[in-house]
């Protein structure tokens, strides 16, 4: 009767410090996204407009002076004339990645030369109107524009130059 009374007393003790027991899968995810890129947006390139490039276009120099370039497209030349013979307007850039993220448009410099090999020129106030937001479509187009400094009597030639740009997200 000892054991049956012990039997029934460890029984006992087993269901009342037992517990049910559950387990569980946790779920680890990831979502990889599309890597930020800039690339000079050439598809602007017939009639007036500039094929990308930041154009100062076909310049008499005169006594000198310069030509401004916004972003935004609008020029004004002062001391030179500027005329129609070539086109000339902002840079164009294209920004592509994840759509709706922040990024930051950078210049390495405000500044640059252009050279026809032997003279140069200094374009100056290089500026964007980046909004620094990419689109529902994951991209942004944005300008670049500045000031080219022309000395009198600069020698005639072709002269071109670069600058450099980045794009960063956030």
């Amino acid at each position: 009767m000892k054991k049956g009374i012990l039997a029934l007393g460890c029984m006992a003790a087993l269901v009342a410090f037992s517990s049910d027991a559950f387990a569980v899968n946790g779920t680890a995810t990831a979502t990889i996204g599309t890597a930020i890129s800039i690339t000079q947006d050439t598809s602007v390139g017939s009639g007036s407009t500039t094929g990308g490039d930041l154009a100062f276009g076909h310049i008499i120099p005169n006594g000198g002076g310069s030509i401004t370039i916004t972003p935004a497209g609008v020029i004004t030349p002062t001391g030179i004339i500027s005329t129609t013979q070539l086109p000339k307007g902002p840079a164009y850039f294209k920004v592509t990645g994840d759509a709706g993220l922040h990024y930051t448009a950078t210049l390495a410099s405000t500044s640059t030369t252009i050279s026809d090999g032997t003279h140069t020129m200094n374009v100056t106030g290089l500026n964007s109107d980046s909004t620094g937001t990419l689109s529902g479509a994951g991209q942004e187009v944005f300008h670049v524009g500045g000031i080219l400094t022309v000395a009198a009597g600069q020698a005639a030639g072709v002269y071109t130059g670069t600058f450099a740009i980045t794009a960063a997200y956030n």
